[in-house]
């Protein structure tokens, strides 16, 4: 099957709902406008809401395309990062097991969560730089900016698929460029988005770890009397750790807070949530409240991160208490083989300008 148009949908809309086309496009430019998406991930976001199957197993689309709620998605990408699995506890006290790719296409990135059973049925099979074809997931929100796909007992993966799409995905060496704008911190605005810093960590703000949903990543609150943990919008969940890493990066232009959450926090760190928990609870334990504990232990046992040059990756916001903030969805190393071509590109092209 190929990749359905927004046309295709408009029609396949029209045919199922008995619903005229201006009366369907004024329903996408409403969904636009709602969620500041394109026409085309409007038209997917209508079909949803109105019940409306557009192909077996859902409609071929790309990232770029992706809105929370969707669900029986059909998503390729190639795998350019792998976290690895990671514990944690079930609400009938068994362990369980969740662990994460990060794919791209020619129009962004999302993250593709793996559960329990899928984590051994797929994680050791996917290497870095396989297309992943992505099938039956559901979109959830994700703190990072990053939609997320995640992948339980209904979704399946296909590794290297024979599909058109995949024609249209840059190699890795491309795909920083295609998808990133490196910017010096101090051009950086409100609203950027899929921008990248290259800078030295100056400070390390805080480390701290949270009870959260594993639909909307909110934090939970937990009921002794039930012994649940209870989700403000998905009512009783199985509650999962996430890292919080607050700091701030210098790249001799500017300085700006950075804020990195979940499997990239604890990449950087070094060290997994179940593990800072505990450290925090020790502090907590010692007279400390939890906020003290989470700057106490930044400074005690990650101030090790000072001074090392990275590059980050997301989009900035406004805080109206602390201005601007980079909300990371990825890090990596600073790879200077790279940097140093990059430099000759650069100056290639003001030498072109200027003679």
């Amino acid at each position: 099957m190929g990749v359905l148009t927004k046309e295709d949908i408009v029609e396949r809309i029209r045919q199922i709902k008995n619903m005229s086309p201006q009366e369907i496009e004024a329903k996408i430019w409403e969904l636009m406008k709602e969620h500041n998406i394109s026409e085309h991930a409007a038209a997917l976001l209508l079909a949803e809401e109105l019940g409306v199957s557009l192909s077996e197993g859902g409609a071929l689309m790309k990232i770029g395309d992706l809105v929370p709620g969707m669900t029986d998605v059909n998503i390729v990408g190639r795998v350019i990062k792998k976290y690895p699995p990671r514990e944690y506890t079930k609400r009938d006290g068994s362990v369980g097991r969740v662990a994460s790719l990060i794919i791209y296409d020619d129009t962004g990135r999302a993250r593709v969560v793996l559960w329990d059973g899928k984590v051994g049925e797929y994680y050791e099979k996917v290497q870095i730089g396989d297309i992943v074809k992505v099938l039956d997931a559901q979109v959830r929100e994700s703190l990072s900016g990053l939609p997320e796909l995640h992948v339980n007992f209904r979704a399946r993966l296909i590794i290297n698929p024979d599909d058109p799409r995949v024609e249209d995905i840059p190699p890795l060496e491309a795909v920083k460029i295609a998808t990133y704008t490196r910017r010096p911190i101090k051009e950086l605005s409100d609203g950027d988005r899929f921008v990248e810093v290259r800078g030295t960590i100056a400070k390390i703000y805080r480390v701290l770890v949270y009870d959260a949903c594993p639909e909307c990543k909110r934090k939970v609150d937990y009921d002794p009397g039930m012994n649940v943990w209870i989700c403000p919008e998905h009512g009783e969940v199985q509650a999962m750790k996430i890292t919080i890493l607050d700091f701030g990066i210098d790249d001799g232009t500017g300085y700006i807070r950075a804020t990195l959450f979940g499997d990239d926090a604890e990449e950087l760190l070094g060290v997994g949530a179940e593990e800072i928990a505990e450290r925090l609870k020790e502090l907590e334990g010692m007279g400390s409240t939890l906020k003290e504990a989470a700057r106490k232990l930044a400074e005690e046992e990650f101030y090790r991160l000072v001074g090392r040059e990275i590059i980050v990756r997301g989009n900035v916001v406004e805080d109206r208490f602390l201005g601007l903030i980079l909300r990371a969805s990825s890090w990596e190393e600073v790879d200077y083989t790279r940097e140093i071509a990059r430099a000759r590109e650069e100056l290639r092209k003001v030498l072109k300008e200027v003679l």
